[in-house]
Order: structure tokens, then sequence, then C-alpha cells
């Protein structure tokens, strides 16, 4: 299914980036966007799977606006599944990610 329009519906849905070559550690840039808003994010990725988040405020609208305390976490459960199933594969994670996951309201 195509992705219509730039936000989701409902739902969290990042998409990420990191330079096809080097690595370990792999670091990803984009965004993590909800139905209200988009955060830019940086992510890190160990070569034992360690994933961090880091996620900056949202501009949408104007003023800058904090982003949610579950944020991180659901990004790093996105990519951290992506790590393990490149991982079993023998590979490394995959240089572009773009997941959909359906979230509670996150506050």
């Amino acid at each position: 299914m195509a992705i219509i329009g730039e936000r989701p519906e409902t739902g969290v849905r990042i998409a990420i980036e990191r330079p096809r070559e080097g690595g370990p550690p792999w670091s990803y840039a984009g965004a993590a966007v909800l139905p209200e808003a988009s955060f830019p994010v940086r992510v890190t990725v160990s070569e034992a799977g360690e994933v961090g988040v880091e996620l900056a405020p949202s501009t949408d609208g104007g003023a800058p606006s904090a982003p949610p305390a579950e944020l991180a976490e659901r990004v790093r459960l996105i990519v951290r599944a992506v790590y393990r199933q490149a991982k079993a594969e023998d590979e490394p994670p995959a240089w572009r990610i773009v997941r959909w996951r359906a979230t509670q309201h996150l506050k």
C-alpha cells in the first residue's frame, strides 16, 4: 500500500536513512511522524544492537512542541526489530527504514 499524504491518519511512521557505507555504529537521521506533528530524529545502532534515539522538538505550525514521552521508545523498538532481522540474516541493518506502527495516543 502506498503512503498517501505526509502524515499518517493514526499511529507513528518513521522514515530514517544512514550512509550506505560505514558502521558500526550506524547513524540514521530522518523523522518520526504522528498525525498531528513531525519530529526530527537521530538514531544510533551499535554492533551489539543497542539502539539510541534522539528526538528534536517539532516546529510544525510555528512554536516548537516537545515530542510525546513514549515516542522515543516506539522508534527504538521499531529500529531494534529491523536490526534483529538483519542480524539473523548476517547482514548489516537496512540503510533506509520506513515503517508504520499503530499506537495508542502518545502523551
